[in-house]
């Protein structure tokens, strides 16, 4: 059984409330400021899930692929896909072993992915594969010095059963080692921390704050850029 497959029931639950979906939109908007879609790219959502990221990146025109090992995830993926009418290709495979060519994608996104990997250096690697030349790699992470980190940690300390048990997190400059030429960008979010949050509006006026005086550490998540040299 893929770790995820027993979580994914209850997967998307966390979005459904009003601090989950704020988290959620927050780490869009990095994705998309670091990604940059457009419409008619090949793109490859690498460790999809159950689709998030796939249909968002269809919803805006790009051709979309999603590999999951989880076949419970991958099948929640494709009926939410087949709900939202749109056409994306979800094939279930090790994400340290893509089942694509080399240079098949202009863009690759992957977001809080590489802490459940047994070989994090080895996915990259196989994402900066199947990317064309000056394609796109971007993946985001949960902070580790974050007090969602420690959140996060501690969760996966206390209960065996939680897909965090065995998680690893990275702060930006061990991620920025996981390629041996480095990022392109790094950019950090989620500076409030669980506790501070009382709306959404409270929470952007708090975030517009933090990113001035708050430091890498605080913050709770961040996404880096590789660019596939030519």
């Amino acid at each position: 059984m893929a770790l995820f497959d027993r979580s994914a029931a209850t997967y998307d639950s966390w979005c459904t409330t009003e601090i989950g979906s704020y988290v959620d939109n927050l780490e869009k908007n990095i994705i998309f400021q670091l990604s940059l879609p457009r419409k008619g790219e090949k793109a490859l959502d690498l460790g999809c899930g159950t689709g998030i990221y796939s249909i968002w990146l269809a919803r805006m025109g790009l051709n979309v692929s999603g590999v999951d090992i989880s076949s419970n995830m991958l099948e929640i993926a494709k009926e939410k896909t087949i709900a939202s009418s749109l056409n994306i290709d979800y094939v279930q495979s090790d994400i340290q072993k893509l089942p694509f060519d080399d240079e098949t994608f202009d863009l690759i996104v992957a977001n809080i992915v590489l802490e459940f990997v047994k070989d994090p250096e080895a996915v990259v690697n196989e994402a900066i594969r199947v990317l064309k030349k000056g394609g796109r790699f971007v993946c985001g992470f949960i902070g580790k010095e974050s007090s969602w980190g420690e959140k996060y940690r501690i969760q996966g300390e206390e209960k065996t059963e939680s897909v965090f048990a065995n998680a690893s997190f990275f702060s930006p400059d061990t991620a920025k080692k996981l390629y041996s030429l480095g990022t392109d960008k790094v950019q950090l979010g989620l500076f409030m921390t669980e506790a501070d949050f009382l709306n959404a509006e409270q929470a952007d006026a708090l975030e517009i704050e933090k990113r001035v005086v708050g430091s890498e550490k605080e913050a709770g998540y961040f996404a880096v850029r590789w660019v596939k040299g030519e």
